[in-house]
């Protein structure tokens, strides 16, 4: 099994995690809409989603959380058979201001290194986050991704006013001496009416694979 087709499985349950970030916002609005989704429900939805993919593909999986000492913030999943271990990290940002976001980053570098170098690793990363009007919030998608989007009237017309920050996530990696490479991408499951999109909602999602390529 080579690393490109596990790539594009987890890349394929990730679009299609979509549909099941939307259900699950219906099964459990109105918590959903006023503090995102619970860290579990969004990273054992994630970790099924990508189950289900490779049983498609004929690749059996088992899932496990992982069990920790510590009072993680978030949960950490992991899908793995004798082939290969998925990582999952799922995080509700309630806030995204810089403290938030050196945890975040540091619960990442820990995943890392718990990673066991004698077969492939793949890490997938998922967030949500509610805009609000502090300075912390605007920045959080020039953070995940280093831009802002090309077309921004979308936020603007949903009255989210986006900045850039001093320093990015990538940029937050190097600074502890553990750069990733890695795909960062952004979403918005959320529909109103059913169609149109709700910017103030986002998803945050990144992967990585190890060895790094």
């Amino acid at each position: 099994m080579g690393q490109l087709l596990v790539g594009d499985y987890i890349f394929s349950s990730i679009e299609r995690f979509q549909l099941d970030c939307l259900q699950l916002c219906e099964q459990h609005y109105p918590t959903v809409h006023n503090r995102g989704m619970r860290e579990n429900h969004l990273g054992k939805a994630l970790s099924r989603r990508i189950i289900a993919t490779l049983n498609d593909k004929g690749i059996p999986a088992l899932l496990e959380q992982c069990q920790s000492d510590e009072q993680l913030p978030q949960p950490i999943f992991r899908i793995h058979n004798n082939e290969l271990t998925i990582w999952i990290i799922a995080q509700r940002l309630l806030s995204a201001n810089l403290a938030r976001r050196k945890a975040f980053v540091q619960t990442i570098i820990d995943t890392c290194q718990k990673m066991d170098a004698q077969q492939p690793n793949y890490l997938v990363v998922v967030a949500d986050h509610w805009f609000d009007r502090s300075k912390a919030s605007k920045e959080i998608l020039g953070w995940w991704l280093g831009c802002l989007p090309d077309n921004i009237e979308p936020y603007n017309k949903d009255g989210v006013r986006l900045l850039m920050p001093e320093h990015g996530i990538q940029q937050q990696f190097e600074a502890l001496g553990y750069p990733l490479n890695g795909s960062y991408k952004t979403y918005h499951p959320l529909k109103k009416d059913g169609c149109r999109t709700i910017h103030k909602y986002i998803l945050l999602s990144a992967f990585f694979e190890f060895p790094q390529q």
